[in-house]
Formats: structure tokens, C-alpha cells, sequence
């Protein structure tokens, strides 16, 4: 294997992640070998979904819109804010803590759920768990095309994200010898109710960031079921696109040796990442990793990307099965990076999947 340094990361170059075609998919092709790559304990807890059917021009709707609310004055993102969800729906920026306790200002976020603008009309649901079950906030006023790109790029993810979650179903009944049961994973997560798209705009980075090997966005591990991300788009601050920068991007711990490996997500592709929660419920079969994203020494440029979260219902037990892996197995996540809550120090005292949302938000965010 051979490495080169950039930007202080200590980077593989040699490895690709698997990559997958919906048109096999589609066709009924086994991925046994495909999944147990990407999700195994040597796997990057990633895969790539190709020859999608064409959806560039929702991408890109989506992605230039959170620029432009991005650069809208404070006083205006700030009637968008819900403080009420702890930032967890609208915009918010500077109140997720990453790395050592650090508030993240790298970047600011728009939070909406894909499945619905109102997900309950249950009044205490909507005060005890205000994270999961706030009403989406539009900035219909202000900006009013964000709406319906958001829900339309997020619609096609949520639609790789069931595809995939029957591929971990196939697979985990081939592996356990028909313990596990076939479509369970795939019903769990369509009866879920918290399926959280995220508009990310990445403002230009300070000089200090590329100081940092996870300059824009802390090391980290994504904690619910699965993440769909699109490619991102660079832009300069005329808003015109430029070819993505070798030095920046995603970043992954490798979990075979702890080295660090760049992602690099084609324009016509989605990737779809493991979650800590999945996981757990796995049995430890299938594996999340820990990942970044790297600033650029290129001054002056923007990065915009959608990230679609889907979860299970708050109220899900969250019961080991019983193929299960050893417990200390399932809850070990090799080479975590320094800063980072470990998964079993969030699993204390949790049964159900809120409790576990809970101990990771307030691990994760700032008290404001």
C-alpha cells in the first residue's frame, strides 16, 4: 500500500470503495461479497450506488440553494433557527460541538424531515423529544426554490436508502443461516419517522482550518441508521462550480490499520455510509467507521452537499439479535480518533433508540 501526505493527513491512496450498479440491482444480482467489503470489519462502512437514473438537476438545485441562504444577512437565517429543537430543524451554525468540546462554525447546516413537514400531531412526543418530532421550518419568505430542491434530492435518496437496507437484509439472513429474519432491517426503517435531510454549506476556510487534518468537519461517526450523501459542489465566491480539489473531501479512519482514506464521490453517484445504531443492531456484522472532512489550501471556495439521515422510530428497542457478535465487538470502533464519545459509553442505561439519540446529541452539541 502506498500513501501520500496532505494537508497533515497521512492519506491511502491505493484503495477504492465498492461500488455497486442500481441497474443490477434492479436486475436481481447477489452483492454478498459486495456488502461484506464495504461493511465487514476490514470494509470502509461505505458503498457507491452508480447508473442512477439521471437526477443532476435536482443535485444541483439543491446544493446552490444552501449557498444562497448561506450568504443571506444573519438577521434573516436567524427568523429560521428553532431553538426549541436544539438547532435540529432550520438553520443552525456554531452549535454542534466536534472535536475536544469545540463548537463547529466550519460549516452551517439546514435540517429538515424528508418524510414530512409534520411528522405527529402528539403534542408531548413534540415536547419530549422536540429533536425528532419539531415541525420543518421553510424559509418560504426569504427563499422560497430551498423547499421544494431540498425535498426533491432528498426524495431520490431516501429511495437508495431502502434499496440498500434490503441488500443488508439479503445479506445478514445468507450470513446467519436464516436467524436473521428477511426484510426485518428494510420494515424498521420505513415504519421510521425521523428521517433528517441535511443542506450542508461549507463557508471558505480560514488558514488555521488547514492546520487541522479535520479542518472542516470533525472526526466523527454518524449515529443513526444510514447516510446518503451526493457529491459535493465546489464553488468560488462568484458562485461559479470548479473542479473539486485533490486536497480536500471526505476522510475515512481505515479500521484494518488506522490510516486515512479519501472518498471521492463521482457527480452521477450516491454513497450511502453505516450508522453506530445500525451497527449495534446488526449484531456487529455490519460496521460504521469514523470519518472527516478535510479543508483545502485553495482559499476562496465553498463546498455544498446533502446528507439524508435515516433512522429508526424514537421508541425502538434496542435489543442485540441473537447472532449477535461479542458485546465488547459490537461496541469497539477501531482506531477512534482522539475527542470522539465512544459508542459504548452511549449505550449506558439505553433501551430504547431516543435514549441512545439523547446521550449522542448532548454528546455531540453545546448546551445552548
Amino acid at each position: 500500500q502506498h500513501y501520500y501526505i496532505t494537508n497533515n493527513l497521512r492519506v491511502m491512496s491505493e484503495i477504492k470503495p465498492v461500488s455497486i450498479s442500481y441497474l443490477d440491482f434492479k436486475a436481481g444480482k447477489d452483492f454478498t461479497e459486495d456488502v461484506s467489503a464495504a461493511f465487514g470489519a476490514n470494509g470502509l462502512g461505505l458503498i457507491v450506488i452508480r447508473d442512477l437514473p439521471d437526477f443532476q438537476k435536482e443535485r444541483i438545485a439543491a446544493l446552490r440553494t444552501i449557498r444562497k441562504f448561506a450568504n443571506l444577512s444573519e438577521e434573516i437565517k436567524d427568523k429560521y433557527t428553532h431553538s426549541e429543537s436544539n438547532y435540529s430543524f432550520g438553520w443552525s451554525h456554531g452549535k454542534e460541538k466536534m472535536r475536544n468540546g469545540v463548537p463547529d462554525t466550519a460549516k452551517g447546516s439546514y435540517y429538515a424531515n424528508t418524510l414530512g413537514d409534520t411528522t405527529t400531531d402528539d403534542q408531548y412526543l413534540k415536547d419530549t423529544f422536540p429533536e425528532m418530532y419539531s415541525d420543518n421550518v421553510w424559509p418560504s419568505e426569504d427563499l422560497p426554490e430551498l423547499e421544494p430542491a431540498f425535498k426533491n434530492m432528498s426524495h431520490i435518496q431516501v429511495g437508495v436508502g431502502y434499496m440498500i437496507c434490503e441488500l443488508f437484509d439479503k445479506y445478514l439472513r445468507g450470513l446467519t443461516n436464516g436467524l436473521h429474519s428477511a426484510g426485518h432491517f428494510l420494515d424498521m426503517l420505513k415504519k421510521g419517522t425521523a428521517c433528517k435531510g441535511r443542506l450542508l454549506h461549507y463557508f471558505p476556510a480560514p488558514p488555521a482550518a488547514n492546520k487541522s487534518e479535520d479542518g472542516l468537519c470533525g472526526w466523527h461517526l454518524d449515529h443513526g441508521g444510514i447516510t446518503i450523501l451526493t457529491c459535493p459542489l465546489y464553488l468560488d465566491l462568484e458562485a461559479n462550480e470548479i473542479p473539486a480539489p485533490s486536497d480536500c473531501g471526505l476522510h475515512i479512519k481505515h479500521p484494518s490499520d488506522g490510516s486515512i482514506v479519501k472518498v471521492t464521490i463521482p457527480a452521477d453517484c450516491l454513497v450511502v455510509q453505516l450508522g453506530e445504531s445500525f451497527q449495534y443492531l446488526s449484531g456487529g456484522h455490519l460496521r460504521a467507521t469514523a470519518h472527516c472532512v478535510k479543508s483545502s489550501k485553495t482559499p476562496d471556495i465553498t463546498r455544498e452537499t446533502l446528507a439524508c439521515f435515516m433512522d429508526w422510530l424514537p421508541e425502538e428497542t434496542m435489543k442485540l439479535p441473537e447472532y449477535t457478535r461479542p458485546y465488547a465487538e459490537v461496541v469497539h470502533t477501531p482506531f477512534l480518533p482522539e475527542g470522539v464519545p465512544d459508542l459504548e459509553g452511549r449505550m449506558k442505561g439505553v433501551k430504547h433508540y431516543r435514549d441512545f439519540y439523547s446521550n449522542t446529541f448532548k454528546a455531540y452539541h453545546s448546551e445552548n
